[in-house]
């Protein structure tokens, strides 16, 4: 029988292969291909279907390759595991995360409370009496906030503030703005008699030309605080550069900027307001919807080592990148950080600067950031020493294991707000149980596990606390309210909003209470505005 044209005897055959492996594997690779297709009784492959194997191997391992080059480009951009500073100084500090003998302060406040729970199952109790008198009674207005409401309701009739120091200024511009009649002309008579702060917390109704005008107004030089939130409409790239011509020198001692709800606000017109503002130390971009990515740069490359308040919380333009990442890794000195709403956030983007740059940061928000998970709320825990306060609302990846890091690390915590996060009832209580103590603002809004184990743990434990928010924590009962509003003295603003599980009557016996309850019926739905009911974060620098 003759052999077949293609027949290796009469011919060899060239298999263009770079190395003997690559040809092993082809062989392999064919006779799997020959016993799929069931192609045994019809002879050897042919010189093209040896190439169009080889070809076929070749795709499948530029592809591999191409993937392990993407995969690790991807974990060096958005993670911190393969930069070789940070995986160092994570393996030198892995033995201290747990204790000497084996077991944290809160595993061991853990233990004590199913320890509790099996005494309190196997005792009876009665129903705690709340007794009004002996709570702390609720502070009568003062005679100078009296007389600024009554100033606010008459604003239209004010002619000059000449003499008023800055901090009547300021709380008879947030009077007058509760009432809604802040105007162009009451802006006029803030900015007279040179100033060191304005702050107008509503311009909605403000226009360019109006902006215009008030900044060259404005005593630039004394001017140390300037808040124009909600300035939306007149806060653009025209009245910037307007402003900048009739005053070139700009805002010369400025040192507080708060611009929240700055809608038109684009990337340009932030790099005129750095330029315009060189000794700037802390600024306020909330909801500013056209930043992006390239604002914090401007920020990092004009106040890199100088910013130590920066709330950029809801600006969705701004989406996870290099730029971005790289460029909160330059803030050296911030005692403030706010990247609230961020959806892009994750792990990878905040890590390396908790890592290095945070030794300083005392208030913190990643609220509704909802890919960070449990290792960097590990990294707030070893690297934020002096973190006072913590927004982590909204967090669906926490587990109970990021309430151990903080109580581990976070010595100084005394505000923390958990809206909405999975943690177990005994996990809160351990917490508390660990660094309540220290707690002056608590908020459990919508902590569907909050029930008798943290009721108890508030009351024993937690005896600064001024401010807390229960609202939606339906598991907890009248006589757990009872205990807490008995055994926290210091308590002066309660949140309860959803509070349906309870009698009216005693609804009615908490209106009567000195402090202040919101939420409950017949109360005023514009209650929580009260800044003095429960204070933001921000509150604290703008």
């Amino acid at each position: 029988m003759n052999p077949p044209p293609d027949d290796s005897r009469k011919r060899p055959r060239i298999i263009p292969a770079e190395t003997v492996e690559e040809v092993f594997e082809a062989l392999h690779w064919a006779a799997e291909e020959v016993k799929k297709r069931s192609l045994a009784d019809e002879g050897p492959f042919s010189e093209e279907a040896w190439q169009r194997l080889l070809v076929r191997l070749k795709e499948r391992r530029q592809k591999t390759r191409d993937y392990e080059v993407a995969k690790a480009f991807a974990a060096r951009m958005h993670s911190s595991f393969n930069d070789p500073m940070i995986v160092q100084k994570q393996e030198n500090e892995e033995d201290q995360r747990v204790s000497g003998d084996g077991k944290s302060a809160f595993q061991k406040a853990k233990e004590m409370i199913k320890e509790r729970r099996e005494e309190i199952s196997t005792s009876s109790s009665t129903g705690m009496e709340l007794d009004l008198e002996t709570m702390t009674q609720r502070k009568a207005p003062t005679l100078l906030e009296l007389s600024a409401r009554a100033l606010a309701k008459n604003s239209g009739s004010i002619t000059s503030l000449k003499y008023v120091p800055d901090h009547l200024r300021k709380q008879l511009s947030n009077f007058v703005n509760d009432l809604g009649r802040i105007n162009t002309r009451f802006m006029q008579l803030l900015i007279k008699d040179s100033p060191s702060e304005v702050c107008v917390k509503d311009c909605v109704d403000l226009e360019e030309k109006d902006l215009i005008q008030f900044l060259c107004d404005s005593d630039r030089v004394s001017l140390t605080v300037l808040t124009l939130d909600l300035c939306g409409r007149s806060m653009t790239e025209y009245a910037l550069t307007e402003f900048l011509k009739r005053s070139p020198t700009g805002f010369p001692s400025l040192i507080t900027l708060s611009i929240e709800g700055a809608f038109s606000l684009t990337d340009n017109g932030l790099a005129l307001i750095s330029r315009s503002a060189p000794l700037l130390q802390f600024i306020n971009l909330t909801d500013c919807s056209l930043l992006t990515s390239q604002a914090v740069k401007i920020l990092a490359k004009s106040f890199g080592s100088t910013l130590k308040g920066l709330n950029i919380g809801g600006c969705q333009g701004m989406k996870r990148s290099t730029v971005y990442s790289s460029s909160l890794n330059k803030f050296k000195n911030l005692n403030y950080l706010s990247v609230s709403r961020l959806i892009s956030i994750n792990d990878g983007s905040v890590i390396p600067f908790l890592m290095f740059n945070c030794s300083n940061l005392t208030d913190l928000s990643l609220a509704n950031c909802i890919e960070v998970t449990d290792e960097c709320i590990w990294h707030i825990g070893r690297y934020c020493k002096k973190l006072e306060a913590l927004d982590i609302s909204e967090l669906d990846n926490l587990t109970d294991k990021s309430l151990e890091f903080l109580t581990e690390g976070c010595k100084y915590l005394n505000s923390i707000k958990l809206t909405g996060n999975r943690f177990s009832d005994e996990g809160i209580a351990a917490f508390l149980e660990v660094l309540g103590s220290s707690l002056n603002q608590l908020c459990l809004n919508r902590v569907r596990a909050v029930g008798p184990e943290t009721a108890i743990s508030l009351a024993e434990v937690c005896k600064k606390l001024c401010y807390l928010d229960l609202s939606w924590c339906r598991r907890l009962k009248e006589e757990e309210l009872r205990r807490i509003l008995s055994c926290c003295s210091s308590l002066r603003s309660l949140r309860l909003f959803g509070w349906t599980q309870v009698e009216d009557t005693f609804l009615a016996e908490l209106s009567r209470s000195p402090i202040n309850i919101i939420g409950l019926k017949m109360t005023s739905l514009y209650a929580h505005r009260e800044p003095d009911y429960y204070p933001s974060m921000n509150a604290k620098f703008f």
